[in-house]
Order: structure tokens, then sequence, then C-alpha cells
């Protein structure tokens, strides 16, 4: 079957999303939609076939199976929730060239050649955002970050002192209610993708 992104986006829509979800964390899924559009990007610009992927901060794993099913080299999955092993574990099932590692994505040391990052936005807790900027522009030659674009201005600042921003694009999320403080069904986030070239 010739891959199309509209295929990636249908073979990630049958991923088994997050066990146990934790506000705490912000987990929250990100949609089939949102990641076919950052993986396909990252495809088209060199950095996912027989490319060392990093998924950092994997969560159910939507951007490691992405990558494989788009044909990476290799994927290390990083997640510090142990919750998500198992679904990480079945997500991941038709392929063997990746790793999960649970635990803190600060104790990463080795570098990939690209590095997939939705962190937590901070909106639970403050600056829980920093510990993954701070870790991922030192793991990767491009990184693909998405982030609130209520934070754009921040991001602009941070990421330019880390590398050069090769282009940024506005996205729209789907949320949908996971959450006893969410009052409706769903709505939607405004995201903002960065493609970085970090410093070497």
């Amino acid at each position: 079957m010739k891959i199309t992104k509209k295929n990636l986006s249908i073979q990630l829509s049958k991923l088994r999303q997050f066990n146990k979800p934790k506000n705490c964390l912000e987990q929250y899924a990100t949609d089939p939609y949102v990641a076919s559009e950052v993986l396909w990007s990252a495809m088209m610009d060199g950095f996912v076939i027989d490319r060392n992927i990093l998924d950092a901060g994997a969560g159910y794993g939507v951007f490691s199976f992405g990558s494989l099913y788009l044909g990476c080299k290799f994927v290390e999955a990083v997640e510090i929730d142990e919750d998500q092993k198992e679904v990480l574990e079945f997500n991941l099932k038709d392929f063997t060239n990746f790793r999960i590692t649970i635990g803190n994505i600060s104790s990463i040391r080795e570098r990939f050649d690209t590095v997939f990052c939705n962190p937590p936005f901070g909106a639970v807790k403050r600056d829980a955002d920093i510990p993954f900027l701070n870790s991922i522009f030192n793991s990767g030659e491009r990184v693909y970050l998405l982030h609130n674009s209520i934070n754009e201005k921040f991001l602009d600042q941070f990421i330019g002192e880390k590398g050069k921003i090769i282009y940024k694009r506005k996205l729209s999320m789907e949320i949908p209610r996971m959450y006893a403080h969410h009052m409706e069904d769903k709505k939607y986030l405004d995201l903002i993708l960065y493609s970085v070239e970090t410093k070497r």
C-alpha cells in the first residue's frame, strides 16, 4: 500500500490511547491529524526515513509509531509515566527497531537525528515544559516541537538561543473532555509547530 498522509492519519487513529491519563502530567492525546501533519512535514524535510528518532515524552507513542510506519531506522521512546509502558508496547508491537525508556527526559545522553516533542504546556504545573525545552535541543540535529501558540513570543526567544528556527506552522488540535475540570465535550487548542536546526 502506498503511504500517504491520509493513510498515516488513519493508522494513527487506530492506536490505543493513554492508560489512566494524568492531569498533573497534562496528558492529552495528540490527535491523528496534527500528528500526521508533523510527521509528514519531518519526512518531507528528510528527517524520518532511515533516521534515528527520539520521541521525547512519548505518551502512548503516536510519534514513535508514525516514525516507524514511515520507515525510520530506530526510535527511542522516552516517557516518565510507567502506566504508559504497556500502551507503548502494544502500539509498537508490529515493530522491533525501537526502545522504550521509562524515565525523565533529562536522563538522555545520546544524540539523535530527529526529536519529536509535544511537552506539557505548563497549564497545570508552571514551567512543566522547561525540563523538556532544556533537554531536547541538546538531543538531536532537528527538533520538531509542538507547543501552545500563546507562548510563541517566549518560545521564539528561547529557541533562538538554542538553534535556528527553520519554519513555524500554526495548527489546531481537538481536545476531548478528559478531566473533571473540563466543561465542554471538546474544545480546540491553537498550537505552533517549530522545526529547529540545533546548534552543535
